[in-house]
């Protein structure tokens, strides 16, 4: 891919971000993310088959960018409250409340599942209580799952109380819980 190509992906896929940051999914168009990247239809469409595939590059992106930024990223959860107070607006604007036509959340359960997965295999995250849980676990896989399937009821709880959450309280709370519940199973 040519550094022109590399750049034009990029700018359309920040322009998504960007607008997710200030409105619902639903409400984007095609148009909206075009004069945002000023670019026209034509080239949107080089790129992208539709707003949908965009997004599912914009989770991709954002994925990216998240696993090559935890240095400072204690544990899993830290990692993710940081993302989610970093993204707070994105997040809200991908919520179901806000999407009659489409739920995101599959989309942003398979990015936690893959974060998940990678810090399982990479041996400085192994002292996170989290990974632990998993490296320890029968059956690993399924105890991705069912972490994911807490943290994205997590994600549902920030939802519901508008993402007015702190970061510290969020982490607290999840670390608390995962530490607690980590050592009735041993």
């Amino acid at each position: 891919m040519s550094q022109v190509t590399q750049r034009t992906e990029k700018s359309i896929i920040t322009a998504m971000i960007s607008l997710l940051q200030k409105k619902p999914f639903e409400k984007i168009t095609v148009g909206d993310i075009c004069d945002e990247a000023l670019i026209n239809h034509s080239t949107f469409y080089r790129y992208f088959n539709d707003k949908y595939s965009l997004l599912h590059a914009v989770f991709s992106f954002l994925l990216d960018d998240l696993l090559n930024n935890t240095s400072n990223a204690k544990t899993v959860v830290y990692q993710i409250a940081d993302f989610m107070e970093k993204n707070s607006n994105f997040m809200h604007h991908i919520s179901p409340q806000y999407q009659t036509k489409a739920n995101l959340y599959p989309e942003f359960r398979s990015i936690l599942r893959d974060i998940v997965q990678k810090k399982s295999k990479d041996p400085e995250s192994q002292n996170d209580p989290l990974i632990k849980m998993i490296s320890e676990s029968d059956a690993p896989e399924l105890m991705i799952s069912f972490i994911v399937g807490g943290l994205i009821g997590l994600v549902e709880y920030l939802e519901d109380n508008d993402f007015n959450v702190l970061h510290d309280k969020f982490i607290e709370f999840t670390a608390n819980f995962f530490a607690n519940w980590s050592k009735t199973m041993n």
